[in-house]
């Protein structure tokens, strides 16, 4: 789809064609691990972009209870902004799953970011503010 100045020719359209209101629809859930049902608060979703800033990887597995814990405490629309790595599917993921080997992941949920020790296991949202730097 074509861009003008930024703005997408679609939701262009479908501002004239809806009589000047335009309704944004939610973006689909984009991760291999499950929805999770929460809502994001803007404390998870401030907390998802400085992961990703300071180059952090959540590597999980779809079918792994701790990791759908870890990603309930972010919530959906966080969730999605999150640098999952899938370690359980390689038929579907092989990238993902050779970052796993690359990164030696021996338990799930595994945090990383360069120059920072990792963390294992489920992980509170104040432990990953202060690990990322946010809240140092």
């Amino acid at each position: 789809m074509s861009r003008i100045r930024g703005v997408d020719v679609l939701a262009c359209l479908a501002l004239v064609a809806g009589g000047g209101s335009l309704k944004v629809a939610a973006q689909p859930w984009n991760q291999p691990i499950p929805e999770p049902a929460t809502e994001s608060t803007a404390q998870t979703i401030q907390l998802a972009d400085q992961l990703n800033a300071v180059d952090a990887k959540f590597f999980g597995a779809h079918w792994c209870p701790a990791c759908k814990k870890q990603m309930k405490l972010f919530g959906k629309q966080a969730g999605r902004r999150l640098n999952y790595v899938e370690c359980g599917l390689p038929e579907k993921y092989p990238d993902q799953v050779r970052q796993c080997r690359d990164a030696q992941i021996q338990s799930i949920p595994t945090w990383t970011r360069p120059g920072s020790a990792r963390l294992e296991g489920v992980q509170s949202i104040n432990t990953l503010e202060h690990w990322s730097g946010l809240n140092p």
